[in-house]
């Protein structure tokens, strides 16, 4: 028996606890208020996917097999999917106004998560993020939510190391970040090909699960991993990114692909860009559509931009910070959380408030939270 097959076999045993109803506390019936959807540690690095409300107060808190990393959304707002951390072996379809485990998907043998996926627009297919690593390919996993997630379908991701995913406007095409960087679940954390890296963005559409389009960085810029994906209200996406090459570089980690095809790197200042230390770990649109934020852990930043002009809007510290989401209630208010604690409400001009519970002091957040 492989390695990789071992844990899978592990894990479907402790998530056959979860889903026996394992340790979980259920949303209030009829609870109409926004949650914020994310996964974490405690303090003995037990592993939780969690939901909070408003006020800091966990509503949904789930035990995991390993540590997660993104959320999934059904379009319904009903049902969410933890992905575990690539080289993801699970992923939980949670009920949210239960908050009970309804399904455990692992992936197929040779296969692992890459840590996220996204819903179609009707909610009937789940597509997620995959490596091939016997192969070193990527792929687009579908699963089809209607029949207990089968795996209906694989697609090709475009290259190397799919990393995010998101839905487009209209609903018939996903644009999927391939960062580009080889690994294999046997050297973890270990990164392989990086003199000669292949990051790219690929548009791929749902009904033929064929690449439309395909987009590259400048030659010049290949060390620059495409990581993470956000969708603006008028159809331009936000692309954030880390870089492997020469700590010395001074390299932009923010773009925009616009609806017609064209590619903008975004300027900041840069003692700003130097705080962000060559990584952004997350990325989140506003409510409105017409900002965006990401986060860096690495030098516990997070920097705002505005879709329409792409203009730098400001930065807000909190250490480690990494998941962001946005809050429904107002244009430009984000939530974010930081891995070292802490759970605060922000705007790109300051913070308008740090949550005082127990679990936004003490929850170590890891990568994503999503909004509910």
């Amino acid at each position: 028996m492989s390695l990789i097959t071992r844990r899978v076999a592990g894990i479907g045993l402790v998530a056959a606890g979860l889903l026996a109803g394992f340790g979980l506390a259920g949303r209030r019936a009829g609870a109409a208020s926004p949650l914020w959807f994310g996964t974490r540690l405690d303090g003995g690095q037990a592993a939780f996917a969690t939901a909070f409300d408003a006020d800091g107060q966990a509503v949904i808190d789930l035990p995991l097999p390993a540590r997660g990393h993104g959320i999934a959304i059904a379009p319904n707002k009903r049902l969410g999917l933890v992905m575990g951390r690539r080289p993801g072996l699970y992923a939980l379809a949670v009920d949210i106004p239960s908050g009970k485990v309804i399904a455990s998907i692992a992936p197929p043998e040779g296969r692992h998560f890459c840590g996220h996926a996204v819903f179609s627009g009707d909610g009937r297919l789940l597509l997620a993020t995959e490596t091939d690593w016997e192969g070193e390919r990527g792929l687009i996993g579908v699963y089809d939510a209607a029949a207990g997630f089968a795996r209906i379908a694989e697609w090709d991701s475009g290259g190397l190391d799919p990393h995010d995913v998101r839905l487009l406007p209209w609903g018939t095409r996903i644009i999927v970040a391939n960062g580009g960087i080889l690994t294999h679940p046997d050297a973890p954390g270990a990164k392989l090909n990086l003199a000669e890296m292949d990051s790219s963005l690929a548009i791929i559409d749902l009904g033929t699960g064929a690449i439309e389009k395909q987009i590259r960085l400048a030659p010049g810029l290949f060390q620059l991993s495409l990581r993470h994906l956000v969708v603006g209200a008028k159809g331009s996406v936000g692309f954030v990114m880390q870089y492997e090459g020469p700590a010395t570089d001074a390299v932009p980690l923010a773009g925009l692909l616009r609806p017609d095809g064209r590619v903008e790197l975004l300027d900041m200042p840069r003692e700003r860009l130097s705080d962000l230390r060559h990584y952004c770990g997350s990325a989140s649109s506003d409510a409105s559509g017409t900002i965006f934020g990401m986060t860096s852990p690495r030098g516990g930043q997070a920097a705002f931009f505005r879709f329409a002009d792409g203009a730098y809007l400001g930065s807000r510290p909190l250490s480690d910070v990494c998941p962001i989401a946005a809050d429904p209630a107002a244009p430009g208010r984000f939530y974010m959380a930081g891995g070292h604690g802490g759970i605060d409400r922000v705007t790109p001009d300051g913070t308008e408030a740090s949550l005082s519970t127990p679990l936004a002091r003490g929850a170590l957040w890891d990568n994503h939270m999503a909004l509910v």
